[in-house]
């Protein structure tokens, strides 16, 4: 009984946890079209005229950063070179 109540509490852990991060499991390709998505997203909102737009906009913004920094934990950065195909 125990066994299945550890089993069913950390499976609900890892659950919440990658819900939470919109199941994003960060790689290299992933991470430089994180940058990439980011460099989009802010563009777009400089020219926003709708204040609607740009709230969502900065929504947007701030789960591609959340995302940016799971790729920094996990060791994938965009390089200089990858930022300069953008």
């Amino acid at each position: 009984m125990k066994q299945q109540t550890l089993l069913a509490i950390s499976a609900l852990m890892f659950s919440s946890s990658v819900l939470a991060n919109g199941g994003f499991e960060p790689n290299k390709k992933e991470c430089v079209n994180v940058g990439k998505e980011i460099t989009r997203v802010s563009t777009e909102m400089d020219v926003a005229k709708s204040g609607i737009q740009k709230s969502w906009l900065k929504r947007q913004l701030s789960a591609l950063e959340t995302k940016r920094t799971s790729c920094s934990t996990k060791g994938f950065q965009a390089n200089s070179t990858e930022l300069a195909k953008l």
